[in-house]
C-alpha cells in the first residue's frame, strides 16, 4: 500500500515537471538595443561629446578627442562630416558617431544622447537614429511620460519604466523598418536623451531591469495614458473590434462608481473637466474636422444642424456620434470623436478624452468628462494615486493590466 503512495507521488511530479517544462518562457539572450528615429528633414546639425568619439562610416574608423565640434551636412544628395578643416571623405549614405566610453554622451540640438548617432540618407532626406541599448533609452524615456517624480512616487516610476519596456520589446519584435523601430515622439514613446538630475528614474529602471509584462508568454501591448477617469477603456472603444484580455474596463478604485466617488486619478487636473461652446463655435469646429476626417470639401459637408452621442462601449466612452448637415449625416466612431472635438484654434477646448456627455441649453452646449488620453492601460496618474497609498509596482500593473505576469527577460 506504501509503495503504491509513493509510486503515486512519483508519478505527480513527474507530471507537474513534465508540463512545466513543456511551458515556453519568453526570454532574451541579452540587453537588446533599440533604433530611435530622432529626426528627419534637417540639413546641418552639429554635435559634440564629453568623451573622445568615434566616427564609422563605409568600413573606416576614426577617432576625434573629447568636445571637439563636429558638423554634419546633408546636401544635394550627399552627406558631409567635418570638424574644423578636416572632413571624413567618402562618407556615402551613412556616418554614425558615438562615445569611446559607456559614460560618454553626445550632445546636439540642445539635448545630450546616449548611444550611436547615426546619420543616413532615406528619401532624399537626412535622418538621424539613436541606436541605444534598452535601459539607457529608457532613461531618456520614463521622465518624458510620468515625469521625474519623487522619490514617495517610485513604485509608479518602476510600473511606468516596465509598460515603455515591454512597449518598445514588443515594438522590436514586429519591427519591419530597415533603419528604426520606434519614433521618438507620441507616435510611439517620447524620447528626449539623458535628463539631468533624475536619480529617482534611474533608480526605478535600475529597479527593474529586464522586467516586462507578458500574456501567454508573449509581451503585451501595454498601453498606457495620463489620467482615466476613474474606468480605463477598452481596446474595442478605440483600435480593434477584437477583444484584448488585458485591456478591458478597470474600475480605478477599490470603490468607485462612474461619475461618482474618488479615483486613484483625482489628483490630476482632468479628472473632471468642462469645455463650453456656443452652437455657433461647436458647429464650425465640426465642420472643419469633419472635411479632414472625411475628405470633403466645405459645399460637401453643408451646414451643420445637430450633433449627437449615438454609442457607448463597456467603459460607457463614447464610440460614436453623428452628425447632422444639410447634405445628410456623418458618422464618426472610436478614436476619430477626439479627432472630431479637436480645437485648433484653442487647444484648451480640445477633447481630453472620449468619456463625457453633452448638455445643451438655449445656444449653449456644455461638455461635461473625466480623463485625459485614450484611456486604456495604465493610467499614469492613477498610478501615482496607487503609489501614494503604498501600493508597490507589481500591485499597480496588476491592477492595470488584468492575468498578465511579469518576467525578466535578460
Amino acid at each position: 500500500m506504501q509503495n503504491k503512495h509513493i509510486l503515486k507521488i512519483v508519478v505527480i511530479i513527474f507530471i507537474a515537471v513534465s508540463f512545466s517544462g513543456c511551458i515556453h518562457r519568453f526570454k532574451l539572450k541579452s540587453e537588446p538595443s533599440v533604433r530611435v528615429l530622432l529626426h528627419s528633414g534637417l540639413n546641418n546639425i552639429t554635435l559634440s561629446s564629453d568623451d573622445n568619439i568615434i566616427i564609422e562610416t563605409n568600413g573606416m574608423r576614426g577617432k576625434s578627442p573629447s568636445y571637439a565640434v563636429w558638423k554634419i551636412r546633408y546636401e544635394a544628395g550627399v552627406l558631409s562630416a567635418h570638424m574644423g578643416n578636416k572632413y571624413v571623405k567618402n562618407i556615402g549614405d551613412y556616418v554614425s558617431f558615438f562615445p569611446e566610453h559607456p559614460w560618454g554622451t553626445i550632445y546636439f540640438e540642445g539635448r545630450g544622447y546616449k548611444g550611436k548617432i547615426e546619420f543616413r540618407i532615406l528619401n532624399d532626406k537626412m535622418i538621424v537614429i539613436d541606436n541605444i541599448p534598452i535601459e539607457s533609452y529608457l532613461k531618456g524615456v520614463v521622465p518624458y511620460e510620468i515625469g521625474n517624480l519623487s522619490i514617495d512616487k517610485i513604485e509608479a516610476v518602476k510600473a511606468q519604466a516596465v509598460a515603455a519596456r515591454t512597449y518598445v520589446i514588443r515594438k522590436l519584435e514586429n519591427s519591419r523598418n530597415k533603419y528604426c523601430d520606434v519614433y521618438s515622439d507620441i507616435r510611439d514613446q517620447v524620447y528626449k536623451g539623458v535628463m539631468e538630475n533624475s536619480n529617482v528614474v534611474d533608480m526605478a529602471c535600475d529597479a527593474t531591469r529586464g522586467v516586462i509584462l507578458t500574456y501567454k508568454n508573449r509581451p503585451i501591448d501595454a498601453k498606457y495614458s495620463s489620467t482615466c477617469g476613474g474606468v480605463t477603456a477598452d481596446a474595442r472603444e478605440l483600435w480593434t473590434n477584437k477583444k484584448i484580455p488585458y485591456l478591458t474596463p478597470v474600475i480605478d478604485a477599490k470603490s468607485f462608481l462612474i461619475f461618482k466617488g474618488k479615483p486613484f486619478c483625482s489628483a490630476s487636473r482632468y479628472s473632471n473637466w468642462t469645455i463650453n461652446y456656443s452652437k455657433e463655435e461647436l458647429f464650425k469646429i465640426l465642420k472643419k474636422n469633419l472635411q479632414k476626417l472625411t475628405g470633403k470639401s466645405e459645399n460637401d459637408i453643408g451646414d451643420i444642424k445637430s450633433v449627437v452621442i449615438t454609442k457607448r462601449g463597456p467603459s460607457r466612452r463614447v464610440i460614436e456620434m453623428i452628425v447632422y448637415s444639410g447634405a445628410g449625416e456623418f458618422r464618426i466612431e472610436k478614436n476619430n470623436v477626439r479627432m472630431l472635438l479637436k480645437n485648433d484654434t484653442e487647444p484648451s477646448k480640445s477633447l481630453p478624452s472620449t468619456l463625457f456627455t453633452m448638455e445643451t441649453q438655449g445656444n449653449k452646449i456644455k461638455i461635461i468628462g473625466k480623463g485625459y488620453g485614450h484611456g486604456a492601460g495604465m493610467c499614469q496618474y492613477g498610478a501615482m494615486g496607487m503609489a501614494e497609498k503604498g501600493y508597490n509596482y507589481k500591485d499597480i500593473l496588476k491592477h492595470y493590466y488584468r492575468g498578465v505576469h511579469l518576467e525578466k527577460v535578460y
